[in-house]
């Protein structure tokens, strides 16, 4: 209870007291006088405003009054701050009395000289504790322009140095981080008044609400709320320079490590995007020397950079209130924004923070102020959600950055780097989130055509895109996977290369390998004259599923039949129309590339369905599945094919799988040619010639044609195949046949002609033999039962053998190894008909003649390997060859060490002795056994 309550005399005593302060005042002459009755009364005078005396109260705000005059008139008037600070801190003044202290506080303070600011700033910070916001505020103004001025330790660590002591502080600490936080973020020249429009509106859904805090409610300043504003403007706005070296004292005093990092970590990012060079620079240099101490993945941190960059969301707060809308954060400037995304790309947790992440998204990708480098940033930090964000946090964003994503591309045209990106991102969100595509075959057409008609540089993008979209659509099923197979053969034919190519990723990868329409696709394909097309489609089309695969995963290719009949479809549709490809006078449903790589698909089918692995696709490869193919062709051949086709019926033979399959192979190569399609052609009539080959008995010509072609391996086959079809003949037919091709070798004006008749010669002869010694051992002659051996028919075959060993003496070193194949093919079948010695072309005199080119320097390689084979061969027809020993030991006398090839034909030779029968498997099993036993 104040005293002058109960006694009157000591209110008069207070009174004359007051009035002799005054008196004082009045006769002092100078600032100095004035300045030192102020030091020692102007505490105890504001201490008397604590009377409940009207008249004692009264009295003194008349003496402040005037002491109020003299001293704004007198800027240079120093006041008791530190005394008045301490007197602000007493806990048992009253409110009446603190509220006037602090008055005097906030005007003595400026005054102080810098290094007496700078000793008070911390007695600032511990007399805020406690107080009202306002007067916080106004001790927070006055200590942030000093900060600039302080000096710090060398070792901010020792605490005891440091001239602030907040550690046991931290609701000031908390204070004092907003208010600089305001601070950085108050624009220089900002005049908070009725008429302040922001220069930069507020963005996305940071401030979407309205353009203005509220009704009557200036704009506040980016980043900022009315309210916020107004505290850092405080009573005197700092002037811009005053507000660069307050922003510059800030970071120095987190420089210091005044407060805690973790807590500092958003202003340095705020100050490294200030308009100030200097105070940019400042803090980006500090948050470089910070950068690897910085936990980026620190919830507090990302929290509140995501709070400053999107503001006070207009959404209700947790007690169901709506923010007054003086106290409304606006989303910060796309300058700052600009600053925050970056460090947001560094952060596992910002890619995992719902719903801030998608905010920032759209923000960045749509907001009212966003340019093209914030567009790019906030797509970098799209890719960054879709890789690192969790698959159970990826689920509720996905279909928000699916649609972002989208909007963006079909709004957004002005820059094709943004477009890149954005496409990008679509693929990547679609190797997280496939069941979010699977449905969407819109979005892949729509890609599609974007692909045909961007620019390079974002087609690109769009091809990654699309090809990492793919996996989505792996598991289409009935109208979503037909409409996938229109789709990919229209762009399949578009003149985009790169559209081309990512169709091939499709057919290859949406459907499964035994999908028949997109292995035709595939097929279509492989013929592109592109190798980036072509190369592709091949690579898909020649992957062969190995053994554990074929048993593991069921079906790896498409039936044969099945295969077959659906290319012929397609083959007899397109002969009708442009697509189909001239070549000369005749017309081919497919261009040659095509057509080639079809059959040779068609090759691998018929493996696949005969029961063999299709390993490769080179000849000598292929030869080792002809048992098989054999057997399942002649079960095709049955007419027991539909069983393995579901999709198609055998109406006439004319459907016949096998049939339609020699069509394709014949029209090929009749119009084209080629070795591998030869090949296929000889390996489907060889294995059954008795039903196969009498369609060739009227195309004779033809196949003499082909035996004449330039290439010797062509030839070679042809004339093989030329020999099969032969083989079905029999008298005159047969008879004129070898005659034409006895006289075809006298043709001396083309070697090429010679070169395949000889062979043709060979193989015929050969077949012949192998009939007859089929019929000697009685056993079922699937080509030609019931036929007699006749005389004339043994003479042409003598005097063709001998016609063909008259080659030998041959000029033309091809001829000649012809001449070498053909008795071999001869030999190995049955006895060579020809005399054991004496004079003319003998047995000896043949053995003779080969064994001495094996030496010669003068003999090609080939010469040579075709020797050793055709003596290895001899004993093979003949179980009784006369001559063994001289051909062994010749052979031996030949072998040098490292021949190998030498020794292998030696060792078919010493095979030979051990077989008693033609049988070539049985032959084949002595010639391993006995290889082994050399090798090792």
């Amino acid at each position: 209870i104040p005293v002058d309550l109960f006694f009157p005399s000591y209110f008069l005593q207070i009174a004359d007291q007051l009035e002799r302060v005054f008196l004082r005042l009045g006769h002092a002459e100078t600032d100095e006088q004035l300045q030192n009755i102020i030091s020692k009364f102007l505490p105890p005078v504001l201490l008397k405003l604590s009377s409940t005396q009207e008249g004692v109260r009264k009295k003194v705000m008349e003496l402040l009054v005037h002491l109020n005059k003299r001293i704004k008139s007198r800027p240079k008037i120093q006041l008791p701050v530190e005394t008045l600070l301490v007197q602000y801190q007493d806990p048992s003044a009253v409110s009446f009395v603190t509220n006037f202290t602090i008055i005097y506080v906030k005007m003595g303070y400026p005054r102080l000289p810098v290094e007496r600011q700078c000793e008070l700033a911390p007695t600032l910070l511990t007399a805020m504790e406690g107080k009202p916001q306002p007067q916080q505020d106004s001790l927070m103004h006055l200590l942030i322009p000093t900060l600039f001025h302080m000096k710090y330790p060398a070792e901010p660590l020792k605490a005891a140095a440091s001239p602030f002591n907040l550690a046991e502080k931290p609701k000031t600490v908390q204070l004092l981080l907003d208010f600089m936080l305001d601070v950085l973020l108050m624009p220089y020249g900002y005049v908070l008044n009725e008429s302040q429009s922001r220069q930069n509106m507020p963005s996305g859904q940071g401030s979407s609400s309205s353009t203005m805090g509220g009704p009557g409610i200036p704009q506040p300043p980016p980043g900022m709320s009315f309210y916020a504003a107004k505290r850092v403007i405080g009573d005197s706005p700092w002037t811009p320079e005053l507000l660069e070296q307050c922003k510059l004292g800030i970071v120095k005093f987190i420089e210091a490590e005044q407060v805690p990092e973790l807590e500092a970590v958003v202003h340095l990012v705020v100050a490294s995007s200030d308009t100030r060079h200097s105070v940019a620079t400042a803090a980006d240099l500090e948050l470089k020397s910070k950068q690897s101490l910085i936990d980026w993945n620190n919830p507090a941190i990302i929290n509140k950079m995501y709070k400053v960059y999107l503001g006070d969301i207009p959404l209700k707060t947790k007690e169901g209130s709506v923010l007054k809308p003086e106290m409304k954060r606006e989303s910060v400037s796309t300058r700052v924004k600009l600053k925050i995304v970056p460090h947001l790309l560094r952060s596992r947790q910002a890619a995992e923070t719902f719903p801030a992440n998608i905010q920032v998204v759209y923000d960045g990708l749509f907001g009212a102020n966003t340019n093209a480098k914030l567009r790019s940033l906030s797509l970098q930090f799209v890719h960054h959600i879709c890789i690192i964000c969790p698959e159970s946090k990826i689920k509720p964003l996905g279909p928000m950055l699916l649609n972002g994503l989208t909007k963006l591309i079909n709004e957004y045209k002005e820059d094709s780097k943004l477009l890149s990106m954005a496409y990008s991102a679509v693929g990547k969100l679609s190797s997280r989130m496939p069941q979010l595509f699977t449905k969407d075959i819109a979005l892949v057409q729509q890609f599609f055509e974007a692909l045909c008609k961007e620019d390079a540089d974002t087609r690109l993008a769009i091809q990654e895109a699309l090809s990492m979209m793919v996996g989505a659509y792996s598991n289409l099923e009935g109208a979503q996977r037909t409409l996938m197979e229109a789709l990919v053969a229209s762009y399949l034919i578009k003149p985009e290369v790169q559209v081309r190519q990512v169709a091939v990723k499709f057919a290859s990868t949406v459907f499964p390998p035994d999908h028949i329409p997109s292995r035709y696709l595939l097929l279509l394909a492989a013929g592109d004259p592109r190798e980036e097309v072509h190369g592709e489609a091949q690579r898909v089309l020649r992957t062969f599923p190995g053994k554990n695969e074929k048993e593991s995963s069921g079906k790896q290719m498409p039936s044969f039949p099945e295969m077959v009949h659906y290319i012929q479809e397609k083959a007899s549709h397109r002969m009708k129309t442009p697509a189909k490809y001239m070549t000369g006078t005749a017309a081919l449903p497919f261009n040659p590339a095509t057509f080639g790589e079809i059959v040779l698909y068609l090759r691998m089918c018929l493996a696949h369905s005969a029961g063999v692995v299709p390993t490769s696709q080179s000849l000598a490869d292929m030869q080792d599945h002809a048992p098989a193919i054999g057997r399942y062709i002649r079960n095709l051949m049955s007419g027991n094919h539909i069983s393995f086709s579901s999709t198609s019926s055998s109406k006439s033979a004319e459907t016949n799988p096998v049939q339609i399959y020699i069509g394709l192979l014949q029209q090929l190569l009749a119009g084209v040619g080629g070795l591998p399609v030869m090949y296929c052609l000889l390996e489907v009539v060889s294995v059954y010639p008795e039903k196969l080959a009498s369609r060739f008995v009227d195309k004779m010509d033809w196949i003499r044609s082909l035996m004449n072609t330039n290439k010797e391996e062509m030839r070679e086959l042809a004339a093989l195949f030329y020999s099969v079809v032969l083989s079905t003949m029999s008298g005159n037919e047969l008879r004129a046949s070898v005659e034409q091709l006895i006289k075809m070798t006298k043709d001396n004006h083309s070697p090429e002609v010679q070169h395949g008749s000889l062979l043709a010669l060979g193989f015929t002869i050969g077949r012949y033999l192998a009939k007859g010694k089929i019929r000697t051992m009685e056993l079922h002659d699937i080509e030609q039962p019931n036929t007699a051996v006749m005389p004339e028919q043994e003479q042409i075959v003598k005097s063709t053998t001998e016609t063909i060993g008259s080659f030998l003496d041959s000029t033309s070193p091809f001829l000649v190894v012809a001449a070498c194949t053909a008795l071999g093919e001869i030999g190995r079948n049955g006895p060579l008909p020809i005399p054991s010695e004496g004079t003319g072309f003998t047995k000896l005199q043949l053995v003779e003649s080969l064994l001495a080119r094996i030496p010669s320097s003068k003999e090609t390689n080939k010469m040579k390997e075709r020797a050793i084979q055709t003596l290895g061969y001899f004993p093979v027809g003949d179980g009784d060859f006369p001559h063994q020993k001289l051909l062994l030991q010749g052979l031996m006398d030949s072998v040098e060490v490292r021949n190998y090839q030498a020794y292998q034909e030696v060792v078919i030779y010493r095979a030979s002795n051990f077989v008693k029968s033609p049988s070539l498997a049985a032959f084949k099993w002595h010639l391993d056994k006995e290889l082994g036993d050399m090798v090792y």
